[in-house]
């Protein structure tokens, strides 16, 4: 059995639990703190055996990414061109996922 740690943006959190959750896949939120662009994010904490682990990293890298256009000062870049703001697309949300090796499980 595998422990999955998945620290992913508030924005991503609903799709990414529906998806887990229609793959019969428990999940457990926890809220916690940090992120770029200062959005929230969220940590998943996903018990899962060891055969259904690439479903679980499948929908993670499926519901977490997406591509945002955000606007940066002029000033922010190498060269700045006054203080004319320029869109730039980035990638924006994503996870940083940790798995753990349960050597024990118990349910009551």
């Amino acid at each position: 059995m595998k422990l999955v740690f998945a620290v992913v943006q508030n924005d991503d959190v609903k799709a990414l639990t529906r998806a887990l959750i229609d793959h019969e896949i428990s999940v457990t939120r926890i809220s916690s703190t940090g992120g770029f662009l200062r959005g929230g994010n969220t940590t998943l904490m996903i018990g899962v055996e060891e055969e259904r682990l690439e479903t679980v990293l499948s929908d993670i890298k499926e519901k977490s990414s997406r591509r945002q256009t955000v606007t940066v000062p002029a000033t922010s870049l190498p060269n700045p061109v006054g203080s004319a703001a320029i869109p730039v697309q980035i990638m924006v949300g994503g996870a940083t996922v940790f798995i753990v090796n349960v050597e024990q499980f118990v349910k009551y």
